[in-house]
């Protein structure tokens, strides 16, 4: 049998106080003193109170819902950026729904119209590979705000938050330089996407910054098992690199394991650098240098550029770069000999 549901009226009946209080510490209004607000709390708890979102969303023709959609869950970078996002979205009572799009345009679609059914208030959405460049356009007409994160079409058609990665791989490859090792290749997936495209460029450019030589560039899938394998191509690149610098953690934990396998110790025969600094980045062997990229943070500036779009839909696009950070491990390590 369903359990009567606990309103408002009994809680303020309980704690002695107006309805109208009750509701503003549901609300989490700072209007309450703390000692009301902790009475108010105390007696919701004693009641199992639960907040009717469905009364909330007719009166506020709002669902208190946003989507998230990530191309991937392998890499625990999307978990700390979801992590992120409901740090701000729960502060502003708001429920997040995550969805992966498994790098699919056509998968990713069904959810934004799953997502669209379900009358969520707004999408942080990373796009998949090949998603079409109108996909902005569209949910402009839909009347769907979205913020894009980590990856971009369209460039500007919408709100962005993400890394600076250009200046992360430049970080890295005057790191590598440093040490001597100058022949670099870069361990790169096989999508197309933005991010892809600025970490090519990054490298180009801090390649041309530092004199350092281009060995090649090889392509990994984004597995354990498919970074692993990626040893044999390394290793068999005409100008044999120096170091190498991945395009996430996930490649370079996963190429570290594939030069232990060909027999090479990573960091004293081959530098090895990745992109993200991932709390496995300490935990592989030898611990992984690594250039953070924050996805926390990022997650916090995606979620605050979504409340600013759906309390001001008509404001101008706006962009949030976080600055990288390199951070010295012994993967890297001393050119040998």
């Amino acid at each position: 049998m369903q359990r009567k549901r606990v309103t408002l009226d009994e809680v303020a009946r309980m704690a002695g106080v107006s309805r109208a209080t009750v509701s503003l510490v549901v609300r989490k209004s700072p209007l309450v003193a703390d000692h009301t607000r902790e009475k108010v709390e105390q007696v919701m708890a004693e009641l199992d109170y639960v907040r009717d979102i469905g009364a909330a969303r007719l009166r506020n023709n709002s669902s208190r819902t946003v989507g998230v959609i990530v191309p991937n869950l392998v890499n625990s970078f999307f978990t700390e950026f979801l992590a992120g996002v409901e740090r701000v979205m729960g502060e502003d009572d708001r429920v997040v729904l995550l969805a992966n799009s498994q790098d699919d345009p056509r998968r990713q679609d069904d959810i934004l119209q799953r997502f669209r059914g379900h009358g969520v208030d707004g999408v942080i959405l990373c796009p998949a590979a090949g998603t079409p460049p109108d996909l902005p356009a569209r949910m402009r007409r839909w009347g769907l705000p979205m913020v894009q994160s980590l990856r971009e079409i369209d460039r500007g058609a919408t709100d962005y938050a993400g890394a600076d990665y250009i200046e992360g791989v430049r970080l890295a490859v005057q790191h590598l330089v440093r040490l001597g090792r100058r022949r670099i290749a870069f361990l790169s997936v096989g999508a197309r996407t933005s991010a892809r495209e600025e970490r090519l460029a990054g490298f180009a450019r801090a390649l041309a910054e530092t004199g350092a030589e281009d060995a090649g560039i090889v392509e990994a899938d984004l597995t354990w098992e498919g970074a692993a394998r990626s040893a044999a191509e390394v290793l068999a690149l005409q100008s044999r690199p120096e170091a190498v610098l991945c395009f996430n953690d996930v490649l370079a934990a996963g190429l570290m394991l594939g030069l232990r396998r060909a027999g090479l110790e990573p960091g004293r025969d081959l530098g090895v650098v990745g992109l993200d600094d991932l709390p496995l980045a300490e935990l592989t062997y030898p611990p992984l240098t690594s250039v953070a990229m924050d996805p926390a943070g990022i997650g916090v500036a995606a979620a605050r550029l979504l409340a600013r779009r759906l309390a001001d839909p008509d404001a101008p696009p706006e962009r949030a770069i976080l600055a990288p950070r390199l951070v010295i491990r012994e993967s890297s390590g001393p050119k040998a000999g």
